[in-house]
């Protein structure tokens, strides 16, 4: 839990950074196609997880955001039909341009990088990676100019593969984290003018 807190609560100190400065704080549910084939043929092709993100405008358009998700997914493994569970969480920081086109709407583009972790369970056995890896977004949003909550709807991408040696214990096959996400969020704006 206090792995999701790190990048919001930094970005809320670095608020004062700018006279200008506006702090958006959101909350998301996204629908993830996960990167791996493995994970997808135990798992599903799909899974929903909640978000959080925030970010802290920097001069014009231009963002620092920070994020942080997990998601979970039971399943069964291929031949023995064993119950097995699996487990995703990421941190991500980066920059983020904001393009006002109306009064209301708001295109958004990022780039970060972001710190991708998993465990998974199975026949009282774990293992367990984590990677540095990218994330990619863009995305709409409806920002009232006298409204303090907004809402957005963004796709991305997260992407980090963790070597088989460097698995805990040491696995044979590469894991492929992250994957084509859809995020809906409602957030609220901040410390704004």
């Amino acid at each position: 839990m206090r792995k999701l807190l790190i990048a919001p609560v930094a970005l809320i100190l670095a608020v004062p950074l700018a006279a200008e400065s506006r702090l958006f704080l959101a909350a998301a549910v996204s629908y993830v196609r996960p990167a791996d084939a493995n994970f997808r043929s135990v798992y599903g092709d799909q899974v929903i997880s909640p978000e959080v993100s925030a970010a802290v405008r920097l001069v014009g358009g231009l963002c620092l955001t920070g994020s942080a998700g997990k998601l979970s997914k039971n399943g069964r493994t291929p031949d023995l039909g064993l119950e097995t569970t699996a487990t995703q969480s990421y941190v991500s920081i980066g920059l983020a341009y904001l393009l006002r086109a109306s009064p209301t709407l708001c295109f958004e583009a990022g780039l970060g990088m972001a710190g991708l972790s998993f465990r998974e369970d199975a026949l009282d056995l774990w293992v367990k990676g984590k990677h540095p890896g990218l994330k990619l977004e863009g995305g709409v949003l409806l920002v009232p100019e006298d409204e303090r909550v907004f809402m957005g709807l963004r796709i991305g991408y997260l992407s980090a593969t963790v070597p088989g040696s460097e698995l805990e214990p040491i696995g044979d096959q590469d894991v492929r984290l992250g994957g084509l996400k859809v995020s809906v969020s409602i957030g609220i704006q901040l410390f704004g003018d």
